[in-house]
């Protein structure tokens, strides 16, 4: 018993840090945003990543890359990297033009709504009222932040719709999982599915950049200055392939959904916070209710369900 409470203490604090690493990703990429090609960019952070985990099999006596098993685990293991890192990293790049990072971050934050939506559509699952409360106050935070006077674009603007396309390739990542998570995680460790996860993303933007005609000698900016080549080392390395891994050791200490996921549920206020001092984005108290707001629905959408009222039949059980 003694040893339960610092095991969950430190794995939120794991999980904590993850929220910080993610939300750090959306400024990180602001840095090098409109410097590069989009497609050189996302590849440049992606092969960093892959080669991460390669790293890890070759040096770790722990971690060993499993093999892949069949047809379809190769097939989901794909679609669940290109859609969450490719299509997700692809359209973040993109929104940079339009909008704030610190705004990518909220709407990003709102993946978990997303997602519940998704859910209701194709397994016909009803979301529950404090759900559907939830979603209701985080779109209200974020209008309050589109509508914020100090925005380069006033209101909703086509930089809201390329993160909300990223967003969606990070629900159909969190559907993939939801449906086929459980069985994946059988066969593979946390480490051999990222690994094949960022590897198939990196192909595919591969592809992509030599189909569009991409201008891969934009490359060159990465190695410029400290602060680019920071940037990419900071997106690949920690972003992705460190995050994912602190990921797992958080779950482990944990072994409560709700702690980690309550973490990460802060990710837009890291996102707002490094965005201000590593790109100089303002922070106004209109911006700032509006995070908060998307927060305090993300932690009434993970936590509502247990605050139900018990069905008739318990309570007379009781």
């Amino acid at each position: 018993m003694s040893k339960t409470a610092p095991n969950k203490s430190l794995g939120l604090t794991l999980a904590l840090v993850c929220a910080a690493l993610w939300g750090a990703s959306f400024p990180l990429g602001g840095v090098l945003a409109g410097k590069l090609d989009p497609v050189v960019l996302a590849i440049a952070r992606y092969a960093i990543a892959t080669l991460c985990f390669v790293a890890v099999f070759i040096f770790s006596k722990k971690h060993t890359l499993k093999k892949i098993q069949s047809k379809k685990d190769a097939v989901l293991l794909m679609a669940a990297g290109i859609s969450a890192q490719a299509v997700f990293f692809y359209f973040t790049i993109l929104a940079y033009e339009y909008t704030s990072s610190g705004e990518i971050g909220v709407i990003n934050g709102m993946a978990p709504f997303l997602t519940m939506a998704a859910v209701f559509i194709i397994d016909k699952i009803k979301p529950t009222a404090p759900k559907v409360f939830a979603v209701v106050l985080s779109l209200i935070g974020a209008a309050v932040i589109a509508y914020d006077p100090s925005n380069k674009i006033q209101g909703l603007n086509l930089g809201h719709l390329f993160a909300l396309c990223g967003v969606l390739g990070f629900v159909t990542y969190n559907y993939i999982l939801g449906k086929f998570g459980p069985d994946l995680n059988s066969r593979y460790d946390l480490y051999s599915s990222s690994f094949y996860q960022f590897a198939s993303a990196t192909v595919a933007l591969l592809i992509l950049g030599v189909i569009t005609g991409a201008d891969f000698s934009s490359a060159t900016v990465l190695v410029e200055n400290g602060k680019h080549l920071g940037s990419i080392l900071a997106l690949g390395l920690l972003c992705s392939g460190f995050a994912y891994a602190l990921w797992e050791l958080a779950t482990l200490k944990t072994q409560d959904a709700v702690i980690t996921t309550m973490a990460l549920n802060v990710l837009p206020l890291f996102a707002m916070i490094v965005a201000y001092f590593l790109l100089g984005e303002t922070i106004t108290l209109q911006k700032l209710a509006g995070v908060v707001t998307v927060v305090i629905a993300l932690c009434i959408y993970t936590v509502g369900d247990k605050f139900k009222k018990a069905p008739v039949a318990q309570e007379a059980a009781a």
